[in-house]
């Protein structure tokens, strides 16, 4: 499920011995899988127990098992005795090493070594004992599989500008959020985790951007990968794919791999540079920042959920997450979506304590309907509006993609940067001189009606909400970016949803005058300009080009 709550486990880097047996290399993978941290003690939770992992071929205890296939280093923890990496021991190290205990490393605990050695070395075994002999075939086709990746994945000299200017705006952003959410080991990056939201707000975005990323060449495969990193069709031939979380990545250039990531970024943030940009990429960054405004607010009402024991949406729950989102993210900022996603949250978790018996889903569903609530209500009369939550308040790290688009790329704050601040910062930032002589050309709101009020037989049968529907799908014509015309679509489908709301209570008549008079709402969503009026202009000039019978025999 692309939505999921933020992981919370310890960051553990591990590192596949590639001359340890398959199997033995999955044992040790499995040894350190984590699950995350008991909420009530603080100790970890692991995926596996001991007595589940089928270590006692290869030794009696399963850490020195584990230790002969990778090594796992904690990631911020530093060896008590020597000062470096804490690469760990044990289970039973990590704990101590998270509740603050002295902790040495394999490096200074030597016997955890000594014993992988002896796994590892057909020497101590009996030569003709199946162990034996599987390590030395498992050695074997190791060198062979070696020889296949060095081949297929060449490191070569590149041109990083040519590849850049033919990448699509989602591929540099790829790039980019990868490289700073995973960072690099030796100018390596790795291990790239598609699904703990620290790339973007969901699996699916992360993934998409990866992919984008992938296909334009900006992330290549490097020959030192494991072997376990890859899928193979048999033991010398390469499958289709491999596992992002295991594989390490570098970046295109001239000379070494390993020192070619700073100059790499610094060219991807010039990329990115908004006046560089032709106007079908800044389209691009606009639906861009949209999605990730749309999945942020998702992601942090399903960890609001959890917050209140409630558990993760179904599927048609998403789907009605998504919608909801999709819709916010085209007239608010992140922190305002929060703020509603909040509220609904608090009240869905209120409704399940105060109703007993009620399943927990139908609550969820209650939440659902009232974040939709707070937007429609929001939209209707923007005044409303708390002021949007701070990332303080959030308490929900943002993700690399959505740092680098606001922060980076547009020079604003992701939490309170409203849709149209985003189309000014990819203008330059217009003044408010060009929207006011456009609004100057808009008639008045009471002439607009006075009109409308007088001509019933323009817009009888329907034709009010025809011509709303015809402007919901048009093109608008834009006197300067973020002038009122500019939103002459949205607003009309936000007055066709009103009008659909009460025809059947009122009728046509009532319900087209009274949806009329609503865009002067409109007039007060974006400051500075008159985006019902210019939709009620529009909508006249669509009537009187379309008119009905009535008024034409008349």
């Amino acid at each position: 499920m692309p939505y999921a709550a933020a992981p919370s486990e310890p960051n553990i880097r591990l590192e596949i011995n590639a001359y340890a047996p398959a199997a033995l290399q999955d044992v040790g993978i499995a040894y350190w899988r984590l699950e995350g941290l008991d909420p009530a003690t603080g100790e970890p939770v692991w995926e596996q127990s001991i007595s589940a992992l089928p270590y006692r071929m290869w030794s009696g205890g399963a850490h020195y098992a584990a230790a002969a296939a990778v090594a796992a280093t904690l990631l911020g923890y530093w060896c008590a005795s020597c000062r470096g990496e804490l690469v760990l021991t044990s289970r039973q190290a990590l704990t101590d090493a998270l509740f603050g205990k002295a902790v040495e490393c394999r490096r200074c605990n030597t016997r955890v070594d000594d014993q992988a050695a002896g796994i590892l070395n057909p020497r101590a075994l009996n030569g003709n004992t199946p162990r034996a002999l599987e390590v030395r075939g498992q050695g074997t086709i190791e060198q062979a599989r070696r020889e296949v990746i060095a081949e297929h994945y060449p490191v070569e000299s590149q041109d990083q500008e040519q590849l850049l200017a033919e990448a699509s705006i989602q591929a540099k952003l790829g790039a980019l959020s990868v490289i700073h959410a995973v960072g690099d080991t030796g100018g390596l990056i790795y291990p790239i985790e598609i699904n703990d939201q620290t790339i973007a707000p969901n699996a699916s975005l992360s993934k998409d951007l990866f992919i984008a990323a992938w296909d334009a060449g900006l992330l290549q495969v490097h020959p030192t990968s494991p072997t376990t990193a890859f899928a193979w069709d048999s033991d010398t031939a390469l499958g289709e794919g491999f596992y992002t979380n295991r594989t390490r990545f570098f970046v295109p250039g001239d000379g070494p791999a390993e020192s070619r990531l700073d100059g790499f970024v610094d060219l991807l943030l010039a990329h990115l540079d908004p006046t560089r940009m032709l106007p079908p990429e800044h389209t691009e960054l606009t639906e861009l920042a949209q999605r990730l405004i749309a999945e942020e607010a998702g992601r942090y009402f399903v960890r609001m959920l959890g917050e209140h024991n409630l558990p993760a949406v179904t599927e048609t729950q998403e789907e009605a997450l998504r919608a909801a989102t999709a819709r916010g993210a085209e007239l608010f900022p992140i922190g305002h979506l929060d703020r509603m996603a909040w509220g609904a949250t608090r009240d869905a978790a209120g409704a399940y304590r105060r109703n007993s018996g009620m399943p927990e889903a139908e609550a969820i569903t209650y939440g659902l309907k009232q974040f939709e609530r707070w937007i429609q209500g929001a939209s209707d009369n923007p005044r409303v509006l708390s002021e949007p939550f701070s990332e303080d308040e959030r308490n929900l790290p943002l993700s690399s993609a959505t740092g680098i688009v606001f922060r980076t790329i547009l020079g604003l704050d992701p939490m309170s940067a409203s849709p149209r601040e985003i189309t000014e910062a990819l203008t330059d930032a217009p003044g408010t001189e060009p929207r006011n002589d456009c609004d100057a050309r808009i008639p008045d709101h009471h002439v607009l009606m006075e009109w409308l009020r007088a001509s019933p037989e323009h817009w009888d049968d329907g034709r009010f909400r025809k011509a709303l529907g015809l402007l919901e799908d048009s093109v608008p014509q834009v006197c300067t970016p973020g002038c009122a015309h500019e939103r002459i679509a949205h607003v009309a489908r936000e007055c066709g949803r009103v009008y659909d709301r009460i025809v059947s209570s009122i009728g046509g008549t009532d319900a087209a005058i009274l949806t009329a008079e609503a865009t002067a709402v409109a007039n007060a969503l974006d400051d500075e300009v008159r985006a019902g009026d210019a939709l009620l202009t529009a909508v006249i000039h669509t009537l009187q080009a379309h008119p009905s019978p009535a008024s034409n025999d008349a």
